[in-house]
């Protein structure tokens, strides 16, 4: 198992405007010959977010309710710091809904370990 302690952008921001409808398939890329297998997501909208990711024909984004298990996490609303996480070998796509009307933006960044 790899220790990662540094975490260094491998690609260009993406911005995406989310609002009460899930967004089309966005093409997330990276920049970098290395394996990519992280993104950094911060929403700076006032709606939670809830986001998929996954291949070319990732489904829609739904917001869960209780009891079920739907797309993969959901982001808080306003946020001031972006979270990294662990996601499919770039390229991959992302699809999210927002809770309200929005919209929110929600900016993407690929991210690699520095070793």
């Amino acid at each position: 198992m790899a220790n990662t302690l540094v975490i260094r952008t491998a690609g260009v921001t993406t911005a995406i405007s989310v609002t009460a409808s899930s967004t089309s398939a966005t093409l997330i890329t990276a920049n970098t010959n290395d394996q990519v297998n992280y993104c950094s997501f911060l929403n700076t909208g006032s709606t939670q977010v809830a986001v998929n990711v996954g291949d070319a024909n990732v489904g829609a984004a739904v917001l869960p309710v209780s009891g079920s298990a739907t797309g993969n996490f959901v982001l808080p609303a306003s946020m001031t710091t972006p979270i990294v996480l662990a996601v499919p070998a770039c390229p991959f796509y992302v699809r999210m809904i927002g809770s309200g009307s929005g919209p929110s933006i929600v900016y993407v960044t690929p991210a690699a370990d520095q070793s």
